[in-house]
């Protein structure tokens, strides 16, 4: 199998359903250099550039609560999709299901379809909208199942958790505690709060996590090479290499016009380490997850890491010459220092008071002692198998998270030895190395798992093939509920070593392991 990535552009991606990092071969190669030539050096940071996505998306608070919405949607509808069967209703897709339901009665009739959609559709919407606010336009004209973004939100954090809490927290000991919730977002809506009304303007950003994240990632990767290669290349440089295009700079743009300042020539700079502070927080919102929630008709506001960022860029602005500045010698104080003025001013909690919450767990409770047990062995329990591993990783993000915060937000800079004086390069490198994706490709195309060397090679291959058993039925769950005629076995990504029928028929016993019956039984729905 040829890799996704050869004969295109792009020399890296991570997908973030598959749980993958892919490079091109070319950097594979660059990568088995033993020696700092330049070629290894921009192949590390295209590596450094994807596994921040890993961090992003299992490491901040805002990342873990979308990420496990995937699998935690699966599991919701779980109940509901075996009702159907049991019925004889067998009808894929259920959104077509639901359509013809519709078109017949004029009313959502059938609990177990509206339940599924109006799960799919929040958790759906939410994300949507926090991927990138101007969404908004095309999600409100959803008249059917879009009733406002603070419900919306409220299903992405209460599912993610209820699920969440299946696996390691059942009687909400220190989970939030999401039964006390429903009341509190009804009283925001007869208030109506922003964001909890029907065809109500509300507070929007420019932008979302898509370019935050790309904008984090790229800069770091950039300021990584800027100081790797002795402050060789300017913004401009890197311009011309085409790594400042679209989606890469659009958040970095952003906090310049909303700042209201230039753009500097170096990437070794103090803007950039502001700028990057500042894609930290917002995506580090602590309200909802790990803590509860304070305000219920702000925590839209509170927690869409688009307004946060924003927020965060008008503050700056009032004292751009101080704030341009601040970053100096990117210490753990001083992240501590700045992210807590930052807060303050957008009246949330800090990152790290999630990180602590987050590390105070294992101290204070079983189910997470256990849990980081089979982590350190990568072995774990099959059920949940994949929200456990997720979460244990999530945990151990936010222990090196409490030491090192200064790492986490600044990788590009700290990988160069230049974080700051008091921490050695070899502290950075093992932080960076323990924190690996837990996935990637290796030449040819093929995943494999990342061996830690503390990990036991058969735990982990095991975990591996559990994993992606767990991923593959999630995946034709999804696509039972949304999409169109028979399923495609799609799945020649994930491996080599079958044939198409092989693997087809793996993905189809572990569909019926699941739900009594093989995917070919659920008919194409037509209408009759």
């Amino acid at each position: 199998m040829e890799s996704a990535l050869n004969g295109k552009k792009a020399r890296g991606s991570y997908n973030a359903i598959q749980s993958v990092i892919r490079l091109h071969d070319d950097v594979h190669k660059a990568l088995a250099k033993d020696d700092m030539s330049s070629d290894r050096i921009l192949a590390f940071s295209t590596y450094m550039h994807e596994t921040i996505h890993w961090w992003q998306h299992v490491g901040s608070h805002l990342g873990f609560i979308t990420s496990i919405s995937h699998p935690a949607l699966a599991h919701v509808a779980h109940r509901h999709l075996n009702t159907l069967v049991k019925r004889n209703e067998k009808f894929k897709s259920i959104i077509e299901y639901d359509n013809y339901i519709y078109s017949q009665t004029g009313n959502p009739n059938n609990l177990e379809v509206n339940r599924i959609l109006n799960y799919y559709h929040d958790i759906r919407y939410a994300k949507a909208f926090i991927s990138d606010n101007t969404n908004i336009e095309i999600i409100s004209k959803d008249k059917r199942f879009f009733l406002h973004m603070g419900r919306c939100f409220h299903e992405l954090w209460s599912t993610s958790i209820y699920v969440l809490s299946v696996s390691i927290d059942p009687e909400f000991n220190f989970l939030p505690k999401i039964k006390d919730w429903s009341e509190k977002f009804r009283q925001a809506e007869k208030q109506q709060a922003p964001g909890f009304v029907t065809d109500s303007g509300m507070t929007i950003s420019e932008l979302g996590t898509t370019a935050i994240y790309e904008g984090q990632a790229r800069f770091n990767q950039l300021q990584y090479l800027s100081i790797a290669t002795g402050d060789k290349y300017s913004y401009d440089d890197f311009a011309e290499m085409g790594m400042l295009e679209g989606i890469y700079v659009e958040a970095f743009n952003l906090f310049l016009k909303y700042i209201g300042i230039d753009r500097p020539d170096n990437l070794n700079n103090s803007v950039i380490g502001l700028f990057l502070l500042v894609c930290d927080i917002a995506i580090n919102p602590v309200e909802g997850f790990p803590s509860d929630i304070m305000d219920y008709e702000s925590f839209i506001i509170c927690s869409d890491p688009g307004i946060r960022f924003t927020l965060l860029c008008s503050f700056i602005s009032k004292d751009k010459d101080k704030w341009t500045t601040a970053v100096q010698d990117y210490s753990r104080q001083e992240y501590i220092d700045l992210s807590e003025q930052l807060c303050e001013y957008i009246v949330c909690l800090p990152p790290l008071v999630g990180s602590a919450i987050v590390a105070d767990w294992a101290e204070e409770h079983t189910s997470i002692r256990d849990l980081l047990k089979e982590e350190s062995e990568m072995k774990f329990k099959p059920e949940n198998l994949s929200i456990r591993l997720f979460t244990a990783k999530y945990i151990r993000f936010q222990e090196d998270k409490i030491k090192y915060p200064n790492v986490f937000c600044w990788i590009g800079r700290s990988m160069t030895g230049k974080v700051h004086k008091d921490l050695d390069l070899s502290v950075v490198e093992k932080i960076f190395n323990r924190h690996q994706a837990l996935f990637i490709d290796v030449i040819g195309g093929e995943i494999r798992p990342t061996i830690f060397d503390d990990h036991h090679e058969e735990n982990t291959m095991e975990t591996f093939q559990t994993f992606y058993a767990f991923n593959t039925t999630y995946d034709m769950t999804f696509k039972w509920i949304t999409e169109k005629g028979p399923f495609k076995y799609d799945y020649h990504w994930l491996t080599t070593k079958y044939s198409d029928q092989e693997m087809k028929d793996w993905v189809r016993n572990h569909f019926k392991a699941t739900y009594s019956i093989f995917p070919e039984e659920l008919k194409t729905f037509d209408g009759k």
